[in-house]
């Protein structure tokens, strides 16, 4: 029977989850005993131990910060990853300057971190946390008013005060330390002389280039010391990472037709209980539908649209029958109509008691705390003016203080049921008194929008998903892939669609059509994973996925073999301008109409300052501009080896750049950049010069 409910779907995933555990057993050493992390550390920075003791906790209190800010009760793997990437660089940051204020004295002092947090002028993140909600304007009676009940509140809101506090410090040293390296800049007028001439010194230039492409690249024939001298010559050029070149299958899995049909037979046999249902409509819906049951009133436009157009123009009790949309089946039935505000405004003052543990102060017994209750309605029912009075002098809830006790607006149904419901049937102005387990709330509604249409509806949605039959079929063909084509030459001529993630990093958590990869990489750079090592079969959202390590790449300078197809335009490149070069010292050309003529090219002029990078008609060039300024006017350049030519110069005339008597704007225009770079690069400096052992991958 339907009525079963979810029991009925994936029953034989237990043979899957033990076929992928013997499988892991059987296939592959990454996962025996003696082969994870040898260490207890999360890493190494400038010679302190990051425990994951220690780094679990941070990202524990990161983790809470971020559901807190996103208003979400359950992260998604991203974001988790996200998080402890967070924290491992506020770590590194926080030993790397940390050692650097001590080696300096640099510190913050309880009077001046005072004067940051209450001073006339105070840090920029108390001017945006401490604004009147009326002005949007800082306003210090705020910060005094959250101080001074600071021990009444949550723990929460105690941590909170202290991470605003360390971040407020943390800036201030940081400035106080860019300041100290940014004031010890000097620039002497010599410098500034000289980068003035180089900005505005101009050589007027005839020029010629012979164009690498008038030799076709199928002409050249290069041998393996080409490539090595090349390789030799810029090997600095292509230091690299530790990284992995994977290849990998996905096999997804999809629902069969024969699930399909079994699914829709199942549909039918809810829809029919759905229409004799006429209570209860909550357990049905749960035991029924692959989503829980929404007791909402929405409002037009809220809910999917075919279900939407049809029950805000029908009468309750309209049933929409089963169809299919985006790989579910859907049906609904209207439950109710009502006319409501969609936004509503109260404010309330909070009575606790002994026994509600709101506050150790509070000695009120809880008949106490409802007399007085209870007293105060009366006087307000006949005062209503003295609201904002008793909620500064009686309240309980020091949060709501601050703003006499109002919670701002909030939409229908978001808050307690009974303030809720008071609120939706009341007018503004109305007082009551609701009991919760912090005490009992004096409630007034202060405002309300207009009552707009709204449905309940009681929606089942059934997906159309694979059975465990059609997962451990799939599983099967995956592993018999694994088994079959356990070689890089099998796996690459197997004929399956081999996906490839090129330069894959340790710490990467992105492989295309993969949703959450760090079990690959995590395998991948493995110390059993070798070149031509291939995984077991890994069940990742859903689908199963087999992957190799085609090419192994470990930190440092990359072999000739691993650079040697990206080098090949470059070496085709310096064999072409070895030839050009040839024909110009053969051709014993003196001038450039005669090297014009011998290449059968245009003769191009242009100006030029000693900061140009670019050549006109033909692109980036600067060492033939460098070359350009180390001739003399009138002088005939020899060949000179560009990047899309080769080319001989004349320089017509050097004007010379007008003389000036104040090179003040120089030396700003200087003294700002470096400023800039201090602000943006002085920390990856420190942090590359820095001793970071990265052990992370080991762990997740």
């Amino acid at each position: 029977m339907a009525l079963i409910g979810n029991i009925r779907k994936h029953s034989g995933l237990i043979v899957i989850v033990i076929g992928v555990a013997l499988a892991a057993f059987v296939l592959g050493d990454f996962f025996k005993p003696g082969t994870g992390p040898k260490t207890n550390d999360i890493g190494e920075i400038s010679g302190e131990n990051v425990t994951y003791r220690d780094f679990s906790y941070k990202v524990d209190e990161e983790l809470e910060n971020q559901k807190q800010k996103q208003e979400k009760e359950i992260l998604t793997p991203d974001d988790v990853f996200q998080a402890k990437e967070l924290v491992w660089n506020q770590i590194i940051r926080e030993i790397i300057m940390g050692k650097e204020y001590d080696e300096l004295g640099i510190t913050v002092s309880s009077d001046e971190l005072f004067d940051q947090v209450q001073g006339p002028v105070p840090h920029q993140y108390i001017l945006q946390y401490f604004k009147d909600p009326e002005t949007g304007q800082y306003n210090p009676s705020l910060v005094l008013n959250f101080l001074k009940t600071l021990d009444q509140r949550e723990p929460e809101a105690k941590d909170q005060w202290l991470m605003l506090e360390k971040a407020i410090k943390a800036d201030r040293l940081n400035t106080k330390f860019n300041n100290l390296i940014s004031k010890a800049y000097y620039l002497p007028g010599i410098f500034a002389k000289r980068e003035y001439i180089n900005q505005n010194r101009k050589a007027k230039i005839t020029f010629v280039g012979a164009n690498y492409k008038t030799i076709p690249d199928s002409s050249i024939s290069l041998k393996e010391d080409d490539f090595k001298n090349y390789y030799e010559e810029h090997k600095n050029e292509y230091k690299q990472d530790a990284s992995r070149n994977i290849d990998y299958v996905i096999f997804e899995v999809n629902p069969s037709q024969e699930d399909r049909d079994k699914i829709d037979i199942e549909v039918k046999e809810i829809y029919a209980e759905f229409l004799k249902i006429e209570e209860d409509y909550a357990n049905f819906v749960n035991a029924t539908s692959d989503t829980r049951y929404d007791s909402t009133f929405h409002k037009e436009g809220s809910l999917p649209v075919r279900i939407d157009s049809i029950m805000f123009n029908s009468p309750v009790g309209t049933m929409i029958s089963p169809y299919d949309e985006e790989n579910a089946w859907h049906m609904a039935k209207l439950l109710d109509v009502q006319y409501r505000p969609d936004s509503m405004k109260m404010s309330f003052i909070l009575i606790t008691h002994i026994d509600a543990k709101v506050s150790q102060e509070i000695t009120r017994t809880k008949e106490e705390a409802k007399a007085l209750a209870d007293s105060l309605l009366e006087v307000l029912k006949l005062e209503p003016q003295k609201f904002e009075e008793f909620v500064m002098t009686m309240s309980d809830d020091p949060a709501t203080k601050e703003k006499f006790g109002d919670i701002g607006w909030f939409a229908d149904q978001s808050i307690l049921g009974p303030f809720n419901d008071f609120c939706l049937k009341g007018n503004i102005g109305d007082l009551a008194i609701e009991e919760t387990n912090f005490g009992f709330h004096i409630l007034k509604i202060t405002d309300k929008m207009e009552d707009v249409k709204k449905v309940r509806v009681a929606m089942i949605n059934r997906l159309i998903e694979p059975s465990s039959n059609t997962f451990q079929d799939i599983y099967a063909k995956a592993n018999k892939f694994a088994a079959d084509n356990n070689t890089l030459e099998l796996f690459e001529n197997s004929g399956m669609n081999i996906r490839k993630a090129e330069n894959v990093k340790i710490m990467d958590n992105n492989i295309p059509g993969v949703k959450y990869p760090r079990i690959i990489i995590q395998w991948a750079f493995h110390e059993s994973s070798q070149k031509g090592s291939v995984s077991q079969v890994y069940d990742i959202d859903n689908n199963f996925v087999v992957a190799l390590v085609r090419e192994v790449k470990e930190k440092g300078v990359a072999t000739l073999d691993q650079v040697k197809a990206n080098i090949e335009p470059f070496v085709i490149r310096e064999k072409k301008a070895e030839i050009l070069i040839d024909r110009i010292n053969k051709a014993n050309l003196t001038s450039i109409a005669q090297a014009s003529t011998h290449f059968k090219t245009a003769v191009d002029t242009t100006d030029i300052t000693f900061y140009a990078y670019n050549l006109s008609n033909y692109g980036p060039e600067p060492a033939v501009v460098g070359a350009t300024f180390a001739l003399k006017q009138g002088e005939l350049s020899k060949p000179i080896k560009g990047n899309s030519a080769v080319y001989m110069v004349v320089v017509n005339e050097f004007i010379e750049a007008a003389e000036i008597q104040n090179y003040s704007m120089v030396i700003m225009q200087m003294a700002n950049g470096y400023l800039s770079r201090v602000r943006y690069e002085l920390f990856n400096a420190m942090k590359e010069n820095a001793d970071i052992v990265d052990n992370r991958g080991l762990f997740y």
